[in-house]
């Protein structure tokens, strides 16, 4: 299993432009590198006429080689421009998906940036949100701008957007290094999933006019067009998907379709953490939500502790399991800055998280997983001491410390950030248990314990175990467990704990009043009793006790 990419080796050059070592070619040109992105992609893809006469809330580029992100910066300033210019034209949103190979290290980054302060707040949110070398798909939000960034060889991740993105992309800026130094990126199967993915009408423009490229993107199916090239250069390509080729694709039943987001009206059932990152994003693209909740109030389920854990839930032999949790770690942590960028309060602590080697196959468990090759800001293995210093209490074993690990209290997040929510739009209902469901000619209407219906054009299930509630759902293959999470008060010597510390269990730091911790939990399958449990709370307890190798706890 391979998770990590590798960084970019450069140098500056004379003229302070980025070099390749890798591919000895220049990251943009040694003339004006912003005029050279103007002049190739932005008015080769003619995007701010096609804005202009565009009637969709999204537009989406595609682009091979996202480099400095050069071009990704100067996208998203026309962008910009032309919102603040036609406020109340349709569209409303940019979508920018980029590959990149090799990423640059963060101090390459910030090195190449200082070329272009007039884009020094896209930079310093690019630079504090880079992510760590894991391959796939890293999302980076940028207010009205997405950019989905890709790590690794575009051959083996632009077949990942699937059928999903047949015929949706608008543009494609064709950027990578020049055909001569990279071939292996300029073929047959990057044109013609590019002419796949690109709606009717949809462009592509290049810095190179290569006579290998122009064949490859005819043969493909685009009208290629040569135009005067850049500075020195002589000539560059540019065209148009004029047709579409026949296709026997379709989407399977099960593959989601977007929501339209804009103005459309969408219900949530539930009142937990799903919900509220379910609402956060529908919010944020201009959708009505409407949340039902059965309880009195939210988050009184398993998002209701007063402390928990956040980390990737790493696997030592199930990669598609780290696969998503990495990314999931990830962008949890953009969607916590946004919080606190909000105001919205919420107790937490970027403490890190030790997870401890207790037994002999938890100690297996972990030396594999430090031998998938992980940042060490993600995973890292430490030996008794070093991990004892981290935790700041004594440990008599080694174990995995995940340094941008966290606690946070999931009911406070929840009730403030739905608290935001609701004078951003959002409608909330409690004490409203929905009971059936029913599909209807414009959407689906919704039927509580009263017998009272909604209708809403959208209907979107997160309320935990009891999804399985409803008729259209029953026969998933899902089951409850009952985990009790037991709150105990601090002492002093718990009060040296400054990291969370994961066993067969978790115990976290005392919370900011420096009174309490959390640990936990039980696990109990087919259990759905809400009631608080002595003998749960005893077994918590012993675990802690039993399984942490630490000594003189609590």
């Amino acid at each position: 299993m391979t998770f990590s990419v590798q960084h970019a080796e450069i140098h500056f050059n004379q003229n302070h432009i980025p070099v390749s070592d890798q591919f000895d070619d220049v990251y943009f040109s040694n003339e004006n590198g912003l005029a050279e992105t103007d002049y190739v992609f932005l008015q080769g893809n003619q995007l701010w006429e096609r804005w202009i006469s565009h009637n969709e809330a999204n537009f989406i580029i595609a682009e091979t080689g996202f480099g400095t992100g050069l071009n990704f910066f100067a996208v998203t300033q026309l962008f910009r421009e032309f919102r603040q210019q036609h406020e109340n034209h349709p569209l409303k949103r940019l979508n920018f998906i980029s590959f990149e190979k090799y990423p640059l290290k963060i101090t390459a980054l910030s090195q190449a940036h200082l070329a272009y302060p007039q884009f020094e707040d896209l930079s310093v949110h690019l630079q504090r949100y880079w992510p760590s070398l894991i391959l796939g798909c890293h999302r980076i939000h940028f207010g009205e701008t997405t950019l989905d960034l890709w790590f690794g060889d575009v051959s083996e991740n632009l077949p990942q957007l699937g059928d999903y993105m047949n015929e949706r992309i608008d543009a494609w800026f064709l950027d990578g290094f020049a055909p001569s130094k990279n071939p292996e990126m300029w073929n047959d199967d990057l044109y013609n999933l590019m002419f796949r993915f690109t709606k009717p009408n949809g462009s592509f423009a290049t810095f190179t006019a290569a006579s290998a490229v122009r064949k490859g993107l005819e043969s493909a199916g685009f009208n290629v067009t040569k135009r005067k090239g850049f500075g020195k250069k002589r000539e560059c390509l540019s065209g148009l998907k004029i047709e579409s080729k026949s296709t026997e694709l379709s989407t399977p039943w099960y593959l989601a379709q977007p929501a339209k987001m804009e103005k459309q009206d969408v219900a949530i059932i539930g009142g937990g953490v799903a919900s509220l990152c379910t609402t956060i994003s529908l919010v944020k693209r201009g959708a009505k939500v409407t949340i039902y909740c059965e309880d009195d109030a939210l988050a009184l389920n398993a998002s209701g502790n007063k402390q928990g854990a956040f980390y990737p839930q790493l696997s030592d032999d199930n990669g598609l399991t780290v696969d998503f949790y990495l990314h999931a770690f990830s962008y949890g942590r953009q969607l916590l800055d946004w919080a606190i960028a909000q105001n919205i309060a919420f107790e937490h602590e970027f403490c890190g998280v030790a997870l401890c080697a207790y037994n002999e196959k938890s100690a297996v468990k972990l030396t594999k997983i430090s031998q998938l090759g992980l940042p060490n800001e993600i995973f890292q293995m430490l030996n008794a001491e070093q991990l004892s210093k981290k935790v700041g209490l004594p440990l008599n074993c080694e174990g995995g410390w995940i340094e941008q690990g966290a606690w946070l209290a999931p009911r406070q997040f929840v009730q403030n950030a739905f608290s935001f929510l609701e004078k951003q739009g959002a409608i909330i209902k409690t004490s409203q248990k929905i009971t059936a469901l029913s599909q209807q000619e414009n959407g689906w209407e919704l039927e509580n314990t009263q017998g009272q219906k909604y209708c809403h054009e959208v209907v979107i299930l997160a309320n935990g175990y009891k999804i399985t509630d409803f008729v259209q759902t029953e026969k998933l293959p899902l089951y409850p467990i009952r985990g009790q999470v037991s709150q105990i008060p601090t002492s002093e010597n718990l009060l040296k704990l400054k990291s969370v510390l994961c066993y067969d269990g978790y115990l976290t730091p005392a919370d900011q009043l420096k009174t309490s911790h959390c640990i936990g939990a039980s696990h109990v399958r087919d259990n759905v009793d809400r009631h608080f449990s002595e003998q749960e709370q005893q077994e918590n307890q012993q675990k802690l006790d039993r399984k942490s190798g630490s000594a003189g706890m609590p």
